[in-house]
């Protein structure tokens, strides 16, 4: 059964930080855990659609770019389900790459919580990339970051300045 990773607020309301829950598809599994949580139905979705605030990613990549609630679930699939950024930093930052981005997560002494997830002192850093930025038949990368928490202005204009390097 496919295992759904809870984060932040998620996890408040259901007490759990990960749960195995069945379903052939995201909508079915995010069904399930509704029956299961009710509390979350209302942060989850606005009537039948995923809300725009939540963040449902399938091992790494965000549902909306694959087949949204229809997309399908292997048995041994990972959700990770993440929801809005409260009293954080969010920006999106084009050809900064994920990779070079966890490179410097992990470089300031990060620790990786799950897929685009690290923590770092005093704050909790989320990226996923989002739709590329298209100029005519150029497709730029484009990589949102959120950063909450205590110390997330420091990290967060840490995260701007070296995207702004290039990775130089």
């Amino acid at each position: 059964m496919p295992k759904v990773n809870l984060y932040a607020t998620f996890r408040g309301l259901t007490g759990k930080s990960q749960l195995v829950v069945p379903g052939a598809t995201v909508g079915e599994v995010l069904a399930r855990l509704v029956e299961a949580y009710p509390a979350l139905k209302g942060e989850l979705f606005e009537g039948e659609e995923l809300a725009e605030r939540v963040s449902v990613f399938l091992e790494g990549r965000d549902v909306r770019y694959l087949q949204g609630l229809s997309t399908p679930l292997s048995p041994e699939a990972t959700l990770d389900l993440f929801p809005p950024v409260a009293g954080g930093l969010a920006q999106t930052f084009g050809a900064l790459p994920s990779w070079l981005l966890e490179r410097y997560l992990e470089e300031w002494g990060g620790v990786k919580e799950g897929e685009g997830v690290y923590r770092l002192p005093g704050a909790l850093v989320r990226f996923r990339e989002v739709e590329p930025l298209r100029v005519g038949s150029l497709a730029i990368p484009q990589l949102l970051v959120e950063v909450e928490g205590e110390a997330a202005e420091a990290w967060f204009n840490r995260i701007a300045f070296a995207a702004s390097r290039g990775g130089g």
